[in-house]
């Protein structure tokens, strides 16, 4: 080749590769989109943008979106209704829909101890205040659903006697406490540095109330895996590589945090809830394991509560192939 050959290519390839040529413009059409259901950022936003932001889910050819929903009951239902590919939330929202057939798959959990947790109003002085009074959770069955109703079993309080209001996301529990409408909420354990100032205390955490329940699952159908399995294991791969990015780099990840959800600089949320996350044994793990154990005894509480009238095979509603691919992309121990 002359070496006036040699510099056309060279020509060419650059030009090919700058913002806004054909090439360039083509590349990023090629990229698949991906929506991620995801509910309404708090303190950790951080974590659940860093895929995309980070540009995990760019290499590997995914655009990614962030729908927002109030909570994994919305999200499933976007998710069925074809509106989504995947979503986060608890487990147990895909185990009760899988039971009924639905075409549900958990590909990985990455949180691994459940952060929503009891707070109450200061007068109330052990759980056998709640009698009579409101306690505001999310949608029946969401993870505020699910916790609420296990504290009052274990304090051995009969649902009957409590009033129960579903009152949107946890900044609106949160204020229907200090209003006055609700006694006792179950909110994200975020809210904990600044309850105590509102007249707001801890009642219990959720980890100590359902200490096996994962806060966050990833979840998508079987119908997409078959149609897109590589698009599936590259978006897993993008999860697992901005969560890792995430622990490794605290100051990216809370500032955008704050740039996410609009936190000052003087509230301490996004700072807590990192030191909640990189816990090792009940924060994130960019590995995104499948407990089994963990989802059979969640199985067994959603039977006990009267959501599932009986077991079932939960290897019907996980794949752990999707996993094993997605961490050998990602490079991350199995």
């Amino acid at each position: 080749m002359s070496s006036i050959a040699r510099l056309y290519v060279c020509w060419a390839m650059a030009v090919a590769a700058l913002p806004g040529t054909a090439a360039a413009q083509e590349q990023t059409l090629q990229q698949q989109t991906w929506r991620h259901g995801i509910i309404e950022p708090k303190g950790d936003a951080g974590f659940q943008y860093m895929s995309g932001r980070g540009g995990f889910a760019a290499k590997q050819n995914l655009k990614l979106e962030l729908p927002v929903f109030q909570n994994d009951v919305i999200a499933l239902r976007g998710l069925l209704a074809g509106e989504l590919e995947s979503y986060e939330g608890g487990a147990a929202t895909a185990i009760t829909a899988a039971s009924r057939n639905a075409d549900v798959r958990i590909l990985g959990c990455h949180w691994q101890t459940v952060v929503h947790s009891v707070f109450a109003r200061a007068e109330l002085k052990s759980a056998q205040d709640l009698k009579g009074h409101t306690m505001a959770i999310s949608a029946p069955n969401a993870t505020p659903d699910m916790i609420g109703r296990a504290y009052l079993a274990q304090n051995s309080i009969p649902t009957s006697e409590v009033k129960f209001a579903s009152l949107g996301n946890d900044p609106d529990r949160f204020k229907a406490m200090l209003s006055g409408i609700a006694l006792a909420t179950v909110i994200s354990i975020e809210f904990l540095p600044i309850a105590e100032k509102s007249g707001i205390r801890l009642v219990a955490r959720g980890g100590d109330v359902m200490p096996k329940y994962q806060r966050l699952c990833t979840v998508t159908t079987g119908k997409l895996i078959a149609a897109r399995r590589s698009d599936v294991t590259g978006f897993l791969t993008a999860q697992m590589q901005g969560y890792r990015h995430a622990l490794a780099h605290p100051d990216e990840e809370i500032r955008l945090t704050r740039e996410i959800t609009g936190m000052k600089g003087d509230d301490p949320r996004p700072e807590f809830m990192f030191k909640e996350a990189s816990r090792p044994a009940t924060g994130i793990d960019p590995t995104m394991p499948l407990v089994m154990d963990k989802l059979d005894w969640l199985q067994g509480e959603l039977v006990k509560a009267g959501n599932l009238t009986q077991p079932y095979d939960l290897s019907r509603v996980v794949n752990a192939e999707i996993r094993a691919e997605a961490l050998a992309r990602a490079g991350l121990p199995n």
